[in-house]
């Protein structure tokens, strides 16, 4: 079994790397976003596909659009989507 050091798809990293960015734990997050705690861990290691309604109520809880959080999945971060 191999390590893993980066969740699986682009969303789940994104997620993960604006979470750590503005320095809120799993659960400050979660409850921001009215979602369970373990909830948002299965989604930020790529274990659960989050419905759109979730996704939307993250990106409300981390202060981006939902584009935001598809855009950075990509290297060049959300400038292309201006």
């Amino acid at each position: 079994m191999s390590p893993r050091k980066t969740p699986p798809h682009p969303l789940a990293r994104t997620i993960r790397q604006l979470r750590r960015e503005r320095e809120l734990s799993q659960e400050a997050l979660a409850n921001a976003a009215g979602i369970h705690p373990k909830h948002l861990s299965e989604i930020e290691r790529g274990n659960k596909d989050p419905r759109a309604t979730t996704v939307a109520r993250l990106a409300e809880a981390l202060g981006v659009s939902v584009g935001d959080l598809y855009g950075r999945s990509d290297e060049r971060g959300a400038d292309h989507l201006q």
